[in-house]
């Protein structure tokens, strides 16, 4: 047997610390389980010396590009190698990649968060400094594995949350991209012939004498369109966007825009879709890691964007604490609808909330999917149209002038 000092955290929330006799490093995490501590560190007390993660001069990670989900799938990646399969308590997991790591982004990461661990912070605090990296959604999952003792789970659970994110933004993109190019192609056609082919067939017209025809005096209408009602509206969009900003500083103006927000076509859905996949993803992740009814739904809560919807949530979560069940309060503050408030008061009656609110979450999100696609495809097709009609309107009115030319000069 041997001599482990160990920090760990107790079911409050505090770190502790101390010595135990263990065989080895994974005995000892399994000892402080059985004290209902979660393992944060734990190293043999003869190798106190032992090599910290390097100090180097570099910038901490607050101060440099740490990239974006690539470099937080890739932690959590990781971090589920090393703590849920090696069974290696977060701080130590740390201290290795800091140590080990190839990619220089996550090692600088790993590094800091090990100091910020070393100082008796727990991982959800620490992620929290790096709100570019780790949206609340994810900071609360962890807190919640945290909370349970389950954080391989809830690793697991980030990784999938991750990568649904990346996967929907690459459908937008996709979804997007020819539209995109097809009227980055026609407004350079446009733009050619209205600053250089259009003053020329005018001079060439005028020169023999021959009017106007009315594709031309639709292009030049379209031309004046252009430069002169672009940079207006561009500048009318711009201050709608600082008025609304400014607006939604105040709790009441955030309140009545979100308000406004759910009520748009199609953007209303998609805003509730959003939350409500997040909010029910988070909800059933939270119950599956054991955590109780009243601390679920108030982590949850907080994965709720939306002012409007965040607010009914709250009045919900005290209907709940005060003995309503669950799906009469989801009904009575409207969060869901009919279908889904079915389904949570079977997985009340069955015991199953855990599914329940995974298959509300599952449903969102594939409405989510649906609504988007959809919304990129009639905004393509919108595009699409636009540019079609602007490049025919400007080729029917090439033909028509050089015809009006060749008119003209055959009657000289």
């Amino acid at each position: 047997m041997r001599k482990y000092k160990y920090r760990a955290m107790s079911g409050n929330g505090k770190i502790v610390s101390g010595e135990l006799d263990a065989a080895d490093y994974k005995d000892a995490c399994n000892k402080l389980r059985a004290m209902s501590l979660v393992p944060v560190s734990a190293e043999r007390a003869d190798s106190a010396g032992a090599s910290e993660p390097s100090k180097s001069s570099e910038s901490d990670a607050s101060k440099i590009n740490l990239g974006g989900e690539k470099t937080s799938l890739a932690f959590f990646k990781k971090l589920l190698q090393l703590c849920g399969g090696g069974g290696m308590p977060v701080s130590d997991a740390l201290k290795s990649l800091a140590q080990r790591s190839l990619d220089a982004r996550t090692k600088v990461l790993c590094r800091e968060l090990y100091k910020e661990l070393s100082e008796g912070r727990t991982l959800s605090d620490a992620l929290k400094k790096y709100p570019a990296l780790f949206d609340p959604c994810i900071t609360h999952l962890v807190e919640a594995g945290e909370t349970t003792a389950n954080l391989g789970f809830v690793f697991e659970n980030i990784i999938s949350y991750i990568e649904a994110r990346r996967q929907l933004r690459r459908t937008i993109i996709s979804a997007l991209a020819y539209p995109v190019f097809l009227c980055v192609m026609a407004s350079g056609v446009v733009l050619l012939f209205l600053f250089f082919m259009l003053p020329r067939i005018e001079s060439m017209m005028s020169n023999i004498g021959a009017g106007e025809n009315g594709p031309i005096v639709l292009m030049k209408t379209i031309g004046s369109v252009l430069t002169t009602g672009v940079p207006i509206a561009a500048a009318l969009v711009v201050i709608a966007f600082i008025a609304v900003k400014l607006v939604r500083k105040t709790p009441e103006g955030l309140l009545k825009t979100d308000a406004f927000l759910l009520k748009i076509p199609v953007i209303g859905k998609i805003a509730s879709d959003s939350d409500l996949c997040r909010f029910s993803t988070l909800a059933s992740t939270l119950f599956a890691s054991g955590v109780n009814t009243t601390e679920t739904f108030r982590l949850a809560e907080k994965s709720v964007k939306n002012s409007l919807m965040r607010s009914r949530i709250q009045s919900f979560r005290v209907a709940v604490n005060d003995g309503a069940p669950i799906s009469a309060a989801l009904k009575k503050f409207g969060i869901i609808d009919e279908e889904d408030i079915d389904i949570v008061s079977g997985g009340e009656r069955t015991g199953s909330l855990v599914s329940a609110f995974a298959e509300i979450g599952k449903s969102h999100s594939e409405s989510l999917n649906r609504r988007i696609k959809l919304s990129t495809g009639a905004l393509g097709g919108v595009a699409l149209a636009l540019a079609f009609a602007l490049v025919l309107i400007f080729a029917v009115g090439i033909v028509l002038s050089i015809l009006g030319i060749s008119h003209g000069l055959i009657s000289k």
